[in-house]
Parts: C-alpha cells; structure tokens; sequence
C-alpha cells in the first residue's frame, strides 16, 4: 500500500514580514494633496471628447475591480448615455454592476451589449460565464445556444456548453459538445482535458485513456497531458504503463519534481524499492525542504528492510518539523518492527498528544501496547479511540483482538460480528470468529462456513486456508483438512503454526516420519513451542511395532 496519504505536506515559506522602518530611499515619494472638492464636482469634472477615454476613466478609478467608487461609476454611465450605441461603454458598466452584485442589472446590460452586435462572441462569452458563477445554468445555456447560433464554428462556444454539461454531470451532451470543440480547434487543450474528465466519471476509463493519448499526439509540449494519463494508469493499478508514460516525461522535465514524485510512487507500487528510493532522492536534490518526498523515501526504506536509512530520514523530518505527527508514527512503526517496544510506544503517545482528534492514531498506540503485552493499556487506549468513533472497523477489530487475548472469548466474538455488520467484506473479521471456534472445537460448522467466506475475498490468503484446514482437522476431516494445510504451507510464508498443523494433520493420515519433519520445521521457527517439542519427544519416545507384529496380531 502506498505511504500514508495524510503524510504532511512540507511547509510553505513564510513571508519575510515588511519592516516598519524603511530607508528614506525605499519610502514612496508622497504626492501633493489635492484640494478637497465637493462630491458632484468630482463626479461631473470633465465631459469625455470619447466613450474610450470614459470606458478607461472608469477603469483607473476601480469601478470593474469592484470598488465603490463614485467616479467608476458615474464615468461608465455618462459614457452610456455620451454613445449608448457602442458596445464598449456597456460592457464596462455591466462588469461594474456584475463587480457590486447589482446581479440582475448586469445581466440586462450585457443583454443590451449582445444586441448591439449579435455575431461578436466576447459579449455572449462574458455572460455565459457570469450566470455560471451564479449556477444559472438553464440561462447560461440558452445564450451559448443563441452564440452558436451566430457563430456555429466557435470552439470556445462548445466547450463552455460541453463544460456546463459536465458541471450537471450530463455526460452524452458533455461528450458531444467537446468533441466538437476538439473537431474545430485541435489544440484546445481545455476541451481535450474536459472530455478525459468526462469519460473518467462515467467511468469508461478506457476511452480516457484513449482521449489522454490523443492529446499527447496533437499537444506534444504539453506535459499536463502525460501527467494525467499517468495518474489514471497508476489509479487502475496499470503500473508498467504509468512507469512508460511518466519516464518520457521525466526525460522531457528533468527539474520538475512533481514528475519524480510520480515516478517514486510507480516504482513503489511495483515493489522496485531501489529506483523508488532514486526516484524520490531527486525530487530531494530539486527540493531539499519537500518533507512529502523525504517521508516517502523514508517509507521505501522500511519495505526496503533498510531500517537504518528509514530512521535516519524520518530523524530528518523531525528536526524540520518538531511538530510532525506523521514522522512520529512511522518511526514508531520501525521501533515496533525493531521489537524497541519501549521507544516505539513513547514516540506514539506523543503522536496522540499533538493530534488527539485522529482515532487511528489510538488504534496503532493501542497496538503497539498490545504488541509489548500490555494488555490493559491496549484495552483503554482502543476503547478512547473509539471514543472518538464507535464505528471505526479497524479499532473495533483491534478491541476484538485484544478481548481474545484477555480470554474474554463471548466479548471478542460479538465485537467481530459487529466488524462484520458495519463492513460485510472484511475477511480477517470472518476468518478470526472462524478460527476462534475450531480452535475452541465449537460451532464448527459455523467456523467452516466463515472461513470460506473469508476465502471468497481473498482465496490466496494462506492464513485463511490454515484455518479452514484446522476446522477441518477439528471436524475429524482429516484428508480434506491435509490437502488444506498442505496449501496453506504453499501460500503462506514460513509460519511455527502452519507447520504445526499440517504435522497433526499427516499424523492422523498415518504419515508419522511426515509428520515428525513438520514439527520439527515448525520448533525450528518457534523454538519456545513447548506443545510442539512435546509432540516430537511423544513421538520419539513411542514404541515401534516390530516388522510383521500387525500380521501376526490379524492371524
């Protein structure tokens, strides 16, 4: 699985504050003060000699920025009423009553605009977009339509109307609109983006991809294109290609970061742990403070098994940001895998402390207690967790681990089948309640049957095939429960119990010496099973037959 998503973004650089006392030479020159007028006279100075010079008195005094500004205003009518059939002038006092949210007399005066000169497409454009703003989408439309109308080769005018459908989730009409904008104007990179969108959240993602690479053959210097064909190929798990498409990038941007951050996230996806960790050390050579890329590599090194470089960067991360809580987790996570329990557990209360609104960080406090055999502070430090969300499925299934552990066997059932409730695919949840009875030796047709959907949902999961073999075991199966255990020791990785299993499985199918090598196997990976040494010294110690004995015994 990919680093923790939540993993802290590096700190933005702080603005160096203006100082207070700036040079004489730094200082602006002050202007000489005007002598103050009276308001009307100020409004009526001066009579324009043409709309252009009104249309531009109003911009320099705000009126479009949206001030309230007596002059901008005033200007921008006078200029109206000096040539009210030029289009300038009403335009400028339209975005002036559009910047006071005088909505509705924006609207009449860009209407005004449109039928000075029906076929200019700016004026349409401007008004389609400021009823967007207002989510006046139905009116929006019509005037695209009366624009394509006028104007039916104008690719901006489908894209606008393809985006508009898009924004009401429309997405025949979106489709169509675009690829006509696309048709009239090839290099509308807009339109070529809105239609990838488009097919993505109608989830064909097939023909985004198709879209993507169009537009890489039409567009070639713009990498926006290959960035996002990466991110769909790495969503659909399409590593190989994601590492093709962002690679040639990577060639065609090599100081970009963003690209190398990509590519460390392919590269880890595929598990190749050396090119991830490249990857990710040159966004740190481009962008020596991106705490993001350092935690990443931090993270490859731990899947790495290279607990002294993980270590060493996540120590990084914690000198530039004291307050990471990320960091902190992660090194936890490395002290727990290092068996330093004690370490492990301070660095996660202080992870708790700093953000004690987070329920998963209870959730892996409460773990690491667990793990370090306290089970009671592993109890109240879940429970606090849930305290924060009661239907958190990984804190519950933790609480039910831990009650299992503290003997509390009714407890730790009714909290699985709760896990169950709120989440129907969680297999561990089925398989642990399916395990709990054969290893109690009860309900085990009820075990059988959740077991075996837990192995519905993931039916490689070599853990899972041991319990279905132990129930099986437990039912006196015995052939079916060997073919299961043998299947588990396949899949699985070498595990003490497995192995002791399958070594009680092949004794009851008479298969002694078969038996006594995986006892054996199983002591050598746990030394301290003493049930298994007792099994292997019972064994040892018990009386052979002599050849021919059970013939004799028959006559």
């Amino acid at each position: 699985m990919w680093p923790d998503a939540r993993a802290r973004r590096p700190p933005r650089a702080t603005p160096t504050p203006r100082s207070r006392c700036r040079s004489r030479a730094s200082r602006p020159t002050r202007r000489p003060r005007r002598t103050t007028t009276t308001r009307s006279r100020r409004c009526t100075r001066r009579r324009p000699a043409s709309s252009r010079r009104w249309r531009s008195s109003a911009r320099r005094s705000g009126a479009i920025r949206g001030r309230r500004s007596c002059g901008g205003k005033a200007a921008a009518r006078k200029a109206v009423e000096f040539a009210p059939d030029l289009p300038a002038p009403r335009l400028t006092l339209a975005e002036l009553l559009r910047a006071q949210k005088r909505f509705p007399e924006a609207e009449a005066e860009f209407e005004r605009v449109i039928a000075l000169n029906p076929k200019a497409p700016d004026p349409y454009l401007t008004l389609a977009r400021f009823l967007v703003e207002r989510k006046a989408y139905d009116r929006a439309h019509g005037v695209l339509l009366r624009l394509i109308a006028v104007q039916p080769a104008l690719a901006q005018a489908h894209f606008l109307l393809g985006r508009l459908a898009v924004e009401q989730e429309q997405w025949d009409e979106a489709i169509a609109r675009l690829r006509r904008a696309i048709e009239l104007d090839p290099e509308h990179d807009g339109a070529w983006t809105a239609l990838g969108y488009a097919y993505e959240a109608r989830r064909e993602p097939e023909k985004a991809i198709e879209v993507y690479r169009e537009a890489i053959k039409t567009n070639p210097e713009d990498a926006a294109f290959v960035e996002r064909l990466g991110d769909l190929l790495i969503r659909l798990g399409r590593y190989k290609e994601a590492e093709t498409e962002i690679e040639r990038l990577a060639t065609e941007a090599p100081r970009d970061p963003r690209v190398f951050m990509k590519l460390g996230a392919i590269y880890y996806e595929e598990k190749q742990w050396d090119k991830a960790a490249e990857a990710f050390g040159r966004v740190l050579a481009l962008e020596p403070s991106n705490l993001r890329a350092r935690y990443f590599l931090a993270t490859t090194y731990m899947d790495a098994g290279k607990e002294a470089q993980a270590q060493e960067e996540l120590q990084k991360i914690l000198h530039a940001d004291p307050q990471s809580v990320d960091a902190r987790v992660q090194l936890g996570f490395l002290y727990s895998r290092l068996k330093r329990l004690d370490e492990a557990i301070a660095l996660l209360k202080e992870a708790v402390n700093l953000e004690p609104r987070r329920p998963e960080l209870f959730l892996y406090l409460g773990t690491a207690y667990y793990r370090a055999q306290q089970y009671d502070r592993a109890l109240s430090t879940i429970q606090e967790g849930l305290s924060l969300d009661s239907k958190n499925k990984d804190l519950l299934f933790q609480l039910g681990v831990v009650l299992e552990k503290q003997s509390k066997f009714d407890d730790a059932i009714r909290t699985f089948r709760e896990v169950i409730r709120i989440d129907p695919a969680h297999a561990e949840a089925y398989n642990y309640v399916g395990y709990m009875f054969a290893e109690k030796g009860v309900n085990l047709d009820e075990a059988v049957t959740l077991i075996t959907k837990a192995l519905d949902l993931e039916p490689d999961n070599g853990y899972f095939i041991d319990s279905l073999g132990w129930a099986l075991y437990q039912q006196g199966r015995y052939p079916e429960a060997l073919r299961e255990l043998k299947r588990a020791v396949e899949k699985a990785k070498e595990d003490p119990v497995i192995f002791d299993h399958l070594g009680d499985a092949l004794m009851k199918n008479g298969l002694a010496e078969d038996a006594m090598t995986a006892w054996q196997k199983s002591l050598s990976l746990d030394p301290t099973a003493e049930a298994v040494r007792k099994k292997i010294e019972a064994e040892r110690n018990r009386p052979r037959r002599a050849k021919g004995e059970s013939s004799k015994a028959s006559q």
